[in-house]
């Protein structure tokens, strides 16, 4: 089908793109920059073509999309428009996940091991951002880092949240809207706040 010719080629494209980056060769001196940035941004721009598509796709066919998109798509998920996923072969999905409008998920394709992981049974209120992708600040060339981030079964997130490489949400938990997830969150929790702080446990009736 045409969205997977689209799909298999930007994620080809993006492949030979990070190939040519790590080469032995290549050096991360600031040489290496502008290219470096042409093309990540040819990636960008191929893969820009595939999410014009998504808005415009019915949803029975953006689901089967997201089945060739993502490492793992599991059933009954409800992905909203206007969500955007960075790197989406390193994010699985489970079951019954609802992500609402304006959404944002940014994986790492550096990190082998790191990935944006979701359980079954979560919702995510509009605008939530989960970054499993970083940048070590103790070098001036912010070198890339990653860990991945892990939502629990049963977990909810409000809108305007932002959570961060390496946090996992534990199962059941809540966190208000607005938060800054910058730790790891305890299962059957309610945390807000920036940075999230637990502020007392969820009971369940």
């Amino acid at each position: 089908m045409y969205f997977d010719i689209i799909s298999f080629n930007v994620e080809r494209t993006f492949n030979e793109t990070k190939s040519f980056i790590n080469n032995d060769n290549c050096s991360r001196s600031d040489s290496f920059q502008p290219m470096k940035r042409f093309l990540f941004s040819s990636y960008s721009y191929l893969f820009n073509f595939l999410f014009i598509l998504l808005e415009v796709m019915p949803p029975l066919l953006r689901q089967l999309t997201f089945k060739v998109m993502f490492k793992k798509y599991g059933k009954k998920n409800n992905i909203d428009y206007k969500t955007y996923f960075r790197y989406p072969s390193k994010i699985r999905i489970g079951n019954n996940v609802w992500i609402n409008r304006g959404c944002q998920l940014f994986g790492s394709y550096h990190i082998k091991e790191a990935e944006i992981i979701f359980g079954d049974n979560i919702a995510l209120g509009p605008n939530v951002t989960i970054f499993s992708a970083s940048h070590d600040y103790k070098y001036l060339n912010l070198p890339d880092t990653a860990k991945s981030v892990v939502i629990g079964d049963n977990v909810w997130i409000g809108g305007n949240s932002t959570i961060l490489p390496g946090v996992v949400v534990g199962e059941g938990s809540i966190i208000g809207a607005g938060s800054i997830v910058t730790r790891s969150i305890p299962p059957y929790s309610v945390a807000m706040g920036n940075p999230a702080v637990v502020v007392k446990r969820r009971e369940i009736v």
